[in-house]
Formats: structure tokens, C-alpha cells, sequence
């Protein structure tokens, strides 16, 4: 054989080395249909701003930055990305070889005949040794680039799981700080409804003292002004309870609780653009991840039809050894060595990894498309609880109109003694009660468009890179 053959060989080696015969195809699309437009399209404000400052309240402002830094889920999001980032270098180190230094001293004494001619019993002796060993496996087959490009994938996932994270507690701060303020409005109502029964109170107690009113007319308004009074007291366990919410959200805890100073509910800001379900792949974080973690699947399943190949191990070993320690570097040794291993008999362990794998890629493809599906279910609810609850506050408002109208009139009747005062009291029940739910549904008008601006996702949360570098590191995680 020439001289130059084995460079040769080495050289086709290495060369494939760098295949991924396994590797898989670069696209994946969920099961469900994506070219459909949804039932109701919206052209307006797009999903990529920082929507929740369109209610131009500088204190939910304050709330959702500090949540999206301080956010206990938000950390644990983030550990998971730097774990996901240290398990990638990890699985990226087998591309490198390694190297090892090993070094031993060792001494002894010999005993020596009793007829010898030398002077001593013993002879001493001394040992030194210094060496290296390095080794490199040769991926022939793709399966250390397999195995790498799994772990990128779920780094992926992991980023993506950070954003979904920012995304849910965005909204969950705006909805919780809706509620708050529909609760100290209800309580606001309340409490003028409160004082409008105790003056309807004294009203029928002069009545009755002067004879114009029966004693069952002023229990009567008794028993209303009892049963407005006794509602405060849990509306203000509400607002207290929305306040220890709204503290642990933002970081903190309610013995520390933010301060709210505002009592009215915000305008309804503007509908975002609905664009068409096939957004949904981009800008949902959680259906992105949903796609990495399948991408993942997939590498894996490279990684285990790989593993089932021969493997070829490069080993360089070099070894300095000398009796005596000045001299220990003229003697020295190095050898350079392959190793290539095939299983023959392995009980089926290989076949069956390649088999689980196959697998669990077929649970990540249904998981992402059950996302998918459940985003666009998310979206469609959304809007149809956006339009009829518009349609829903319309006729109530309307309601609310002819009822007041209604108690005008039996006021008028009650004072020109044309009618008795339960008709009246009815009609005062009916007016209180429309009130307060106006407020409620109101409410839950601004709550359905935040979960509409939730269900579409966008693309804001790319920019939270800064908010992420504000998080505690260590000097191992610096740029992640």
C-alpha cells in the first residue's frame, strides 16, 4: 500500500464525518386548516405594540413593566432557558475532541541478598510519568449533530416559552386591574344606592307618621336598604382580593400590595387586526414552541437511527517516563489508534429507541396541532364574545332607559295614590340592579378585547431582550 493511503483514508473519513444522512426535512405544517379566514375580520391596530398602553393609564403602564421584570413565572421561564442553554453546550461538546493530562510519581524499595556485594539491604527506586490522551469521535452518521440540534431546538422552545409566559401575564395584570376597577365602580354605585335607600327610608317614615304611607311600605324599604348595605361588605373583600392578585403578579406580595388610585374602568381601546389563522404560526410563542419541540422530536429520532451505525473513535495517546525526574523528558512515547464499534446483539434496545422516538414525533405533531387548533379557537372565541357582548350591552343599555322611564312613572303613581308602593319598590330594585350590571358588562367588554390581543399574540415580546438581561445572572449565562 503507497505511503500516502492512510492520509487518504483519514482524510474520507473526516469528510464523512460531516454527513447527516438522518437529518429531517426543514418544513412542518400542523393538520388543520389554516387558509380559512376567521368568521369576523378586523382591520385596525396590529398585535405588535405594546397594546395595553392604548388605555393610557400610566399605573397599569407601571404594573405590566414591573410584572414582565419581577414575575415569579417569568423567572422560572428564564431558568428554564438558561438550563436549555446549558444543555445545549453540553450536547454540542461531543463535535470537539478531548483531551486528558495524566500524571503519577511513583517510589519503591527493593530488598537486596545478604551475600550481595553491595553495602545497603535495599535499593530504591523512583518512577515519574507524564502523558496526554486525547479522542475524537468521527460523527459519520450525524448522530453528535443529531443529538445537538435537539437540544437547539428545545432552546427554541425554551425562548418561546419565555414569551408565552410575558404574554399571559401581560393580560393577566390588564384583566385583573379591569376587575379591580369594575369592583370599586360597583362599590361607588352602591354606596350612592345606599344612601338613595336610607332617603327613601326617612321619605316613608314621614309618610307613614303623617298617614299617607302603610308600616308595611317603610319595613318594606327597610328590608332593601339592609339588603344594599349587607353587599358592601363583600365587594370590599373583592377589591382586596384583586389587590393581593395584582401584588403577587408584579413580584411581590400582599403584604406589599401596589397602589391604585384609580376608580373609573378605561375606555375601550381600538380592535387589533386579525389577520389570518396561518399568523398564528409566527406569532404565537406558545404555538412556536409547540413547533420547536416537534422539530426537536425529529432530531432525536436522527439520533437514535444514527446510533445504530458503527462508531469510530480516534485516540492519540503521548507518555513521558524516566526513573529519574531531570531526565524525564528524553524518554518519551506516542502512539495514534482508531476504534471503530458495532453492536452485533443489544436485545433490541437500539430498534426499539428509534421506535419510541418515531413515537413520541407523532405525540409532538398531534401536541402542535391541537395548539394550533386551540389558538385559532382561542381567536374565534374572542371575537364572537366581542360581538355579542356589544350587542349584549346595546339592549341592556336600552333596558336600563325604559326602566328608568318605568320608575318615573310609578313614582308618580305611588305619590297620586294611584297605586300602592311595591310596584314602586320593584321598579327601584330593577333601576339599582341595571346599574351595577352595566358596570359588569362593560367590564367584561374591555377583558373580552384583551383576550383578543392575548389569542393573536404579535411579535412585542421579541423586544423584551432588555428586560431579560435585568434578571440575576451568574458569570456562566452572560449573553443568552
Amino acid at each position: 500500500m503507497p505511503k500516502y493511503a492512510s492520509p487518504i483514508l483519514l482524510l474520507s473519513i473526516l469528510l464523512c464525518s460531516a454527513c447527516a444522512p438522518f437529518a429531517p426535512t426543514q418544513t412542518i405544517a400542523p393538520e388543520v386548516q389554516l387558509q380559512k379566514p376567521y368568521s369576523i375580520q378586523v382591520t385596525g391596530e396590529t398585535t405588535n405594540a405594546l397594546w395595553w398602553k392604548n388605555f393610557n393609564s400610566k399605573e397599569l403602564n407601571a404594573l405590566i413593566t414591573r410584572a414582565l421584570s419581577e414575575n415569579f413565572t417569568i423567572h422560572a421561564a428564564y431558568a428554564r432557558l438558561k438550563q436549555a442553554h446549558a444543555q445545549l453546550e453540553r450536547a454540542g461538546a461531543g463535535q470537539y475532541p478531548t483531551l486528558n493530562l495524566i500524571g503519577n510519581a511513583k517510589a519503591g524499595r527493593t530488598g537486596v541478598k545478604a551475600n550481595s556485594s553491595q553495602s545497603g539491604l535495599y535499593d530504591d527506586t523512583q518512577q515519574y510519568r507524564l502523558g496526554a490522551a486525547a479522542a475524537y469521535e468521527l460523527d459519520l452518521w450525524g448522530r453528535i449533530e443529531a443529538q445537538r440540534n435537539a437540544s437547539e431546538q428545545k432552546l427554541y422552545a425554551s425562548q418561546a416559552d419565555l414569551d408565552a409566559a410575558a404574554v399571559t401575564v401581560a393580560a393577566s395584570v390588564a384583566t385583573t386591574w379591569v376587575d379591580l376597577l369594575r369592583v370599586r365602580e360597583e362599590i361607588a354605585i352602591l354606596n350612592e344606592q345606599v344612601e338613595n335607600n336610607k332617603k327613601q327610608l326617612t321619605f316613608q317614615e314621614l309618610r307613614f307618621e303623617n298617614g299617607l304611607a302603610q308600616s308595611v311600605d317603610v319595613l318594606q324599604q327597610r328590608q332593601i336598604l339592609a339588603s344594599s348595605q349587607s353587599e358592601l361588605p363583600l365587594l370590599v373583600a373583592k377589591e382586596q382580593v384583586l389587590l393581593n392578585a395584582l401584588a403577587v403578579l408584579i413580584g411581590s406580595t400582599p403584604l406589599d400590595e401596589p397602589e391604585i388610585t384609580q376608580k373609573k374602568l378605561p375606555e375601550l381601546i381600538q380592535l387589533p387586526t386579525t389577520g389570518l389563522p396561518a399568523d398564528l404560526l409566527a406569532n404565537r410563542p406558545d404555538v412556536r414552541s409547540a413547533g420547536f419541540v416537534l422539530f426537536s422530536a425529529r432530531w432525536n429520532v436522527a439520533e437514535a437511527r444514527a446510533n445504530r451505525l458503527p462508531q469510530l473513535t480516534l485516540n492519540a495517546d503521548a507518555a513521558l517516563n524516566s526513573s529519574v525526574a531531570a531526565v524525564l523528558f528524553n524518554n518519551w512515547a506516542a502512539t495514534l489508534a482508531g476504534n471503530i464499534v458495532q453492536s452485533v446483539l443489544d436485545g433490541g434496545v437500539r430498534a426499539s429507541e428509534v421506535a419510541r422516538t418515531r413515537a413520541l414525533v407523532e405525540e409532538k405533531a398531534a401536541t402542535y396541532s391541537l395548539t394550533v387548533s386551540k389558538a385559532i379557537q382561542e381567536v374565534e372565541d374572542a371575537l364572537v364574545n366581542e360581538e355579542q357582548q356589544q350587542q349584549y350591552i346595546k339592549l341592556l343599555s336600552a333596558q336600563r332607559n325604559a326602566t328608568a322611564k318605568t320608575l318615573e312613572d310609578a313614582q308618580l303613581r305611588y305619590l297620586q295614590g294611584q297605586s300602592g308602593y311595591l310596584p314602586l319598590l320593584q321598579e327601584i330594585l330593577n333601576v339599582q340592579r341595571l346599574e351595577r350590571s352595566m358596570i359588569k358588562q362593560q367590564a367584561e367588554l374591555i377583558k373580552f378585547r384583551i383576550s383578543l390581543y392575548r389569542a393573536l399574540g404579535g411579535s412585542w415580546t421579541y423586544g423584551l431582550a432588555d428586560v431579560h438581561e435585568s434578571f440575576p445572572k451568574d458569570d456562566n449565562t452572560e449573553g443568552i
